[in-house]
C-alpha cells in the first residue's frame, strides 16, 4: 500500500497527466486491531502513521468476507467500491498426493521434526513455507521467510552426506535477529533482537536495503541492485511503466489498418 501511494504521487501522474488521480483511493484492510502484527507495537503504530499520511486509508478489525469484481464485501455488511483488489493474506500450503493430513497443521504446512523429517514417516523430509517446525520458541513454526528455506536446504544436505557415511544427522535450529518493514522511499521500521530495540525513518530504511543487498548471491548482482535502487531513489522513476494514452490508441489503429491491407494485397 505504500508503494502504490508513493507510485500515486510520483509516477502515475508524470505517466498519465490527462487522469485526476486525486480520485484514485488506496485502502489497508487489516483484520487484526494493529498492523504488523508480528512486530512491536512502536514500530506498528510509526508504520500506521507513515501510511496514513501518505494518504491510504486504514482499516483495522476489518475482515473481507467476497469480492465479486467491483464492490468488496466485508464481514461487517460494508463494502467498498474497488476494481483492483490485491490480496496479500499470507500463504497456505499445496499438499503433494499420498501425504498424510494427520501429518497438517495450521495453514496446511506439513508437521515435520527438528531435522525436517515428516511426522510418521521415515524417508521422506519437507522444508520451506510448507514445512511446519515447532518447539517452545516458535510455538506456532518457524516464520515463512527466504532464508529459513535456505538454511533448511544447507542442513538437509548436509544430513543426507552424513546419513550416506553413517553418521548422525544434525538438527536445524532457527534464531531469529530481528524484523524489518519498509513502507516508503525513506520510510522502514526495524525490530532487534539483541539489543532488542526498534528504531524509524530513514536510518531503519538504510539498514534494510543494506540487509537485503548482503542477501543477494554475488558481487555483481549486489552492485548492480544498487546502481538501480540509486537512480530510482534519485529520479523517482520505476523500473516499468505502461504507456497507453490517445495517441498511442490512435497509432495502434493505424498500425492494425495497415496490417489488414498488406494481407488483402499479398499472395
Amino acid at each position: 500500500s505504500g508503494a502504490l501511494a508513493e507510485m500515486k504521487r510520483l509516477t502515475l501522474p508524470k505517466d498519465y497527466p490527462e487522469i485526476d488521480f486525486s480520485k484514485m483511493k488506496i485502502y489497508l484492510l487489516e483484520g487484526a486491531n494493529r498492523l504488523l502484527l508480528a512486530m512491536s507495537s512502536k514500530s506498528s503504530e510509526k508504520a500506521e502513521e507513515y501510511l496514513s499520511k501518505m494518504g491510504v486509508i486504514i482499516k483495522k478489525n476489518t475482515i473481507v468476507k467476497d469480492y465479486n469484481g467491483s464492490e468488496v464485501e466485508l464481514q461487517n455488511g460494508n463494502t467498498i467500491s474497488s476494481s483492483l483488489v490485491i490480496w496479500a493474506a499470507g500463504v497456505t500450503g499445496k499438499l503433494p498426493e499420498g501425504i498424510n493430513l494427520e501429518t497438517t497443521g495450521a495453514g496446511n504446512r506439513i508437521k515435520v521434526d527438528g531435522f525436517n523429517k515428516v511426522e510418521n514417516y521415515k524417508n521422506i523430509f519437507a522444508i520451506g513455507d510448507i514445512a511446519l517446525v515447532t518447539n517452545n520458541s516458535f510455538p506456532k513454526g518457524y516464520p515463512q521467510l527466504a532464508n529459513v528455506a535456505v538454511d533448511q536446504a544447507k542442513n538437509i544436505a548436509a544430513n543426507f552426506i552424513r546419513l550416506a557415511e553413517g553418521k548422525k544427522m544434525k538438527e536445524y535450529k532457527f534464531s531469529i535477529l530481528g524484523s524489518m518493514a519498509t513502507v516508503g522511499r525513506t520510510k522502514a521500521v526495524v525490530d532487534l533482537v539483541k539489543p532488542k530495540i526498534s528504531f524509524q525513518g530513514s536510518l531503519a530504511a538504510f539498514v534494510w536495503m543494506t540487509v537485503h543487498l548482503f542477501l543477494l548471491i554475488g558481487f555483481k548482482n549486489r552492485i548492480m541492485v544498487f546502481i538501480n535502487w540509486a537512480y530510482k531513489y534519485l529520479t523517482q522513476k520505476k523500473s516499468l511503466s505502461l504507456f497507453f494514452s490517445p495517441l498511442l490508441r490512435k497509432n495502434k489503429t493505424d498500425i492494425n489498418q495497415n496490417i489488414k491491407t498488406v494481407n488483402k494485397i499479398s499472395p
